[in-house]
């Protein structure tokens, strides 16, 4: 039999309003990218993406689900991720020239430098490459553990989202100084779209968002402590 407390229930999770629910599928056009009938050329299909972006940014989250696929939102991700490849290649490609100038290892082979710089490169192109699949797999798995996967929504919406917003972030990434508001701005957005998206709570897209930097972080202290441990007995 149910009890109603006079000043409401102290043990019921904190409710906050929910997005409001994006229209029916139906009245919306696919995102420029995926819109070939209306932006016929690719540079008319980035434009149309930007003018989405600055204009209406949430509806991005409303027309994500109109199609399907992974691909194009992928397409969209590496597109957008190559200027920002570019700027790492030369940075470290600078970086290179001065350390085989400047070193004084005489043992150190004249090529081993470079080899380590063009790993680390590899290592970041296709980090970018397939971290939209890596980490867009974790939010959805956080989003599913914090209940803000209600509304039906899958994995592949989740990742085809994720695909288009950080590709307008790492577009951001390159511009020194504002980048770091851009990943700021960023955040915000992915918090709101996912919310919009999935039509959950902000305060479960939030804590979903949080969880995978703070199995991160716990991870990483476990990894130190246990490093710790083992050179203490060694």
């Amino acid at each position: 039999m149910a009890v109603d407390l006079p000043y409401g229930n102290p043990f019921q999770a904190p409710e906050a309003p929910v997005l409001e629910a994006p229209p029916e599928t139906g009245d919306l056009r696919p995102v420029p990218w995926e819109d070939r009938e209306a932006f016929p050329g690719l540079w008319k299909r980035l434009g149309g993406m930007f003018s989405l972006l600055f204009s209406r940014p949430l509806e991005l989250a409303d027309r994500v689900p109109v199609t399907e696929g992974i691909l194009p939102a992928w397409t969209f991700h590496v597109l957008l991720v190559v200027p920002y490849l570019a700027f790492t290649a030369l940075i470290m490609a600078l970086m290179g020239t001065v350390s085989f100038f400047v070193t004084q290892e005489p043992a150190m082979p004249k090529g081993l430098m470079a080899g380590i710089f063009g790993a680390e490169f590899g290592f970041i192109a296709a980090f970018m490459a397939v971290g939209m699949f890596i980490y867009g797999t974790l939010i959805h798995v956080a989003l599913w553990m914090w209940g803000a996967t209600r509304q039906g929504r899958g994995l592949g919406q989740t990742l085809r989202f994720c695909g288009y917003a950080w590709g307008f972030v790492n577009l951001g990434m390159v511009i020194p100084c504002v980048n770091v508001f851009v990943a700021l701005g960023g955040l915000v957005y992915l918090i709101a779209g996912l919310a919009r998206l999935h039509r959950a709570d902000l305060w479960r897209v939030i804590c979903a968002i949080l969880t995978p930097l703070f199995l991160c972080c716990l991870g990483y202290i476990l990894f130190v402590a246990l490093a710790v441990g083992l050179s203490a007995h060694t």
